[in-house]
């Protein structure tokens, strides 16, 4: 493991106080009392947390470490950040976690619409069954600045949080141990671990699956022993790192859905920075979720041989598979996205079309 000041610090219970701090010193005619200025800033930086349910092996850890240095270098040493992965300062409730920075105890996070989704109903737009077609339309959707942006974070500001970049869970593929699975009846009965969003449970029940919600943080061992069936995440950023694949035996590549993973702050806390500060911390931020997401996509075509070389049988949907998929998904997105945010929505499909 990394041994990093701004690296992993697990520490219970920690309740932190962040207030912004002064502006930096205009002097430039005078090195030395500028080095002492920046030492002193250093020693009494600004400690922000930072939270995500992943693992230490995961493209989001790489992401955060990133993350660390760039606030700390654009911040002059103004402000550190520690990570915490696992979900850690919430005992590994991914939930728990994501409403910890909704309070302002933790400051930030890598936060899942899916699970969030029960605080912010409208984020479950962002995940929409086979909405997203390519990695270019979701990149240049998906930016501080755009249309969807701007309407995510005036949805947003109204839960206490703000969206200031886009780090990628990703494409969420099927795994299970009962049967290979290509078209909607394969599902028949298989318990489906299925993230906490209604609109994808009814597209499992409508598979002919049994959805169930289960803890991030337990579904390994519910997988190993038998309590659901199957799971669907993202290969690099979950079934590879979490090694769902050593307790499955089949999984199938449909790019059901795509799940972005924005990083939010407490908004309260985002507001308390001045505006230098708040574009150095969104610079970083952007630079590290650009790292994360080149992490994560570069590492899919070997994780995917990895897994199929472990024993798990791995079954690429062609397009005319997924079409049998898409006519069970399109009229519970249409039930389902006149209950979200309108400019959200529209902001998407135009975005996408």
């Amino acid at each position: 493991m990394k041994k990093k000041a701004v690296g992993i610090l697990v520490i219970a219970g920690m309740v932190i106080g962040l207030t912004a701090c002064g502006s930096l010193s205009s002097s430039t005619g005078d090195s030395a009392s500028s080095n002492a200025e920046k030492e002193k800033k250093s020693g009494n930086a600004e400690v922000l947390t930072l939270t995500f349910a992943l693992s230490e092996t995961s493209p989001h850890y790489e992401a955060s470490l990133k993350f660390a240095e760039l606030v700390e270098e654009y911040t002059e040493g103004a402000y550190t950040v520690e990570v915490y992965p696992n979900s850690t300062l919430a005992g590994g409730n991914q939930l728990g976690a994501i409403e910890m920075v909704q309070k302002g105890t933790i400051s930030c996070g890598f936060l899942s619409p899916l699970v969030q989704c029960s605080i912010v109903p409208d984020l479950n737009a962002l995940c929409m069954p086979y909405l997203w077609n390519d990695y270019e339309t979701i990149d240049a959707t998906l930016a501080p600045g755009t249309d969807v942006d701007t309407a995510l974070n005036n949805i947003l500001k109204d839960y206490g949080y703000i969206a200031v970049g886009y780090a990628e869970n990703g494409y969420r593929e099927l795994t299970n141990s009962i049967r290979e699975v290509r078209k909607p009846e394969d599902l028949k009965d298989i318990k489906v671990r299925c993230i906490g969003s209604n609109m994808l449970f009814e597209f499992f029940q409508e598979c002919g699956a049994n959805p169930m919600d289960m803890n991030f943080s337990e579904l390994f061992t519910g997988l190993q022993q038998g309590a659901v069936d199957g799971q669907e995440n993202p290969i690099s950023t979950a079934i590879y790192p979490q090694k769902y694949y050593e307790v499955q035996d089949y999984m199938t590549v449909w790019n059901y859905t795509y799940e972005p993973h924005p990083l939010m702050f407490n908004l309260d806390l985002w507001n308390s920075f001045d505006k230098d500060t708040q574009e150095a911390i969104q610079k970083a931020a952007v630079e590290a979720c650009d790292f994360q997401r080149e992490l994560s996509r570069t590492a899919i075509e070997e994780d995917t041989q990895a897994i199929e070389e472990s024993g798990t049988k791995v079954t690429v949907l062609t397009e005319e598979e997924k079409e049998a998929f898409k006519e069970i998904a399109e009229p519970i997105v249409e039930k389902h996205k006149k209950d979200f945010n309108p400019e959200l929505v529209q902001a998407l499909e135009e975005a996408t079309k």
